[in-house]
């Protein structure tokens, strides 16, 4: 990951994005860095610069030409984002001045940050905990309100504080068992092994809980993927545009008019869709729509749930049910063209469906017209339900696939502890899985963590953060 001898070392990068704007920010951090922009603008050489305080000065490069006319923020020791010694440069938007900057500092002896870096410093000056440095990122790309005010209670610390009491439980009951280790052989009993049950008993609950509420935080996070599969022709285009309110895919009366993945995204009720409309399921001697067909299959097996689409208006025909055969997982199906006359029930082609056997769990039957705009919201509401998103609270969720992993890790141990308490097993192998739980927790926060852990955290952040 980050190599230890830069840790002495002050870190400068771009920490808006990069391209012309109205302004541009540079981050330097590290123990130089009043020193280093004291060198670079002349004004400020003589002056103590006091933390949360604004400068206007002129920044110049070595060769004492001045490069731009900037606002230097000085944050002291202590008091940044990252714990150190920290200067934000906020200069013209210009990315000649920006790159022209960034060589200056370099030259006055900065090095150039890498991905991240700014955070795992918070992280190691113990500025956030590891979930918090999740959420950093989780905020960074938040695309819809309900992934930023998830991502907004991880950085607060809601998910770390749900973990730091999780982690005092599960030492207070690893005392007790390392304390009755002790006292054995003089024959004292510290804590009834009753006790100790019922206390992981509990401990185990809310592991349960969240990591339960791992679906919950991946949909917020990622949003939701819904796949239209289906035979040719059915309305699966006009539906895909229906749905993202844009005309992404090519719409005709022509059978295989889409050969390939079509995609488009939306958002409904602070929740993103993303959605794909796939190549009419069918054999076809026609090279290049078999490749769009193995295409879509692979598609429908990635995607959160299936909107199977038929054709309403002339009931479900062979080819629908043979071609449902081939769809994997849930799926809720779409009777299109309801605005036609019909003869069949949704519960008889409920029924019928599954009947079949070998395809996936049909959720529930939805009449719908794709040239209706009010299906939009009949589906994207009904998927809500299924999904449910449509539970989301300000209740803490984990969103991040490394602390799901080890929470279900820690939770299984402490399982495993309380069978061994219930076949009265020595303290000793019981002391030694509770402590294997422990460290699982520890991970999580951050309280152990290795080369591996940090690279998995922080390997996907942007430069400047």
């Amino acid at each position: 990951m980050f190599d230890a001898s830069r840790e002495t070392k002050t870190i400068c990068a771009l920490a808006s994005a990069t391209g012309t704007a109205a302004i541009s920010v540079i981050r330097l951090s590290g123990p130089d860095s009043y020193k280093i922009i004291q060198k670079a603008c002349k004004s400020l050489s003589k002056k103590k610069l006091e933390s949360h305080r604004v400068y206007l000065a002129k920044f110049s490069n070595l060769k004492n030409e001045v490069i731009d006319q900037v606002v230097v923020t000085a944050f002291d020791q202590g008091k940044s984002y990252t714990g150190e010694e920290t200067i934000e440069i906020s200069s013209h938007g210009s990315p000649h001045i920006t790159k022209k900057l960034l060589e200056a500092l370099v030259e006055y002896g900065a090095v150039t940050a890498e991905k991240g870096e700014f955070t795992y410093r918070a992280f190691m000056n113990d500025r956030l905990d590891l979930v918090q440095a999740e959420a950093v990122l989780s905020v960074i790309e938040s695309q819809s309100d309900s992934a930023l005010k998830m991502s907004l209670r991880q950085l607060e610390g809601k998910v770390s504080e749900k973990f730091q009491s999780l982690e005092d439980k599960l030492t207070w009951c690893l005392a007790h068992i390392e304390a009755s280790i002790d006292f054995s052989t003089e024959g004292i009993d510290v804590v009834d092994p009753q006790v100790l049950i019922q206390k992981l008993k509990e401990l185990k609950a809310e592991l349960e809980v969240l990591t339960n509420s791992y679906s919950q935080g991946k949909i917020l996070k990622d949003g939701i993927k819904l796949v239209l599969a289906g035979l040719p022709n059915v309305g699966k285009s006009s539906l895909l545009n229906n749905l993202v309110l844009d005309e992404k895919a090519i719409v005709t009366d022509i059978a295989g008019t889409t050969r390939d993945v079509v995609e488009g995204s939306t958002f409904f009720n602070g929740i993103k869709f993303n959605i794909s409309d796939t190549a009419g399921l069918r054999e076809t001697t026609d090279v290049v729509e078999n490749i769009g067909v193995q295409r879509s299959l692979k598609e429908i097996e990635s995607g959160d749930l299936t909107l199977f689409v038929f054709d309403s208006s002339l009931g479900l025909q062979q080819g629908d049910l043979e071609r449902f055969r081939m769809v994997k997982g849930n799926a809720l199906v779409l009777a299109n063209k309801a605005d036609k006359p019909h003869s069949e029930k949704p519960s008889e082609i409920k029924q019928k469906l599954q009947d079949l056997g070998g395809g996936p769990r049909v959720i529930d039957i939805l009449p719908v017209s794709a040239l209706d705009v009010k299906a939009r919201d009949t589906i994207l509401h009904r998927v809500s339900t299924i999904m449910g998103s449509e539970k989301f609270s300000d209740e803490s969720v984990i969103s991040s696939a490394r602390q799901f992993e080890l929470s279900n890790a820690a939770m299984h141990l402490i399982d495993q502890s309380i069978g061994e308490l219930e076949n009265h097993m020595g303290s000793e192998f019981v002391a030694q899985t509770l402590k294997n739980s422990l460290l699982a927790l520890q991970k999580i926060l951050g309280r152990y963590f290795d080369d591996q852990i940090m690279d998995r955290v922080f390997r996907e952040f942007c430069l400047g953060k």
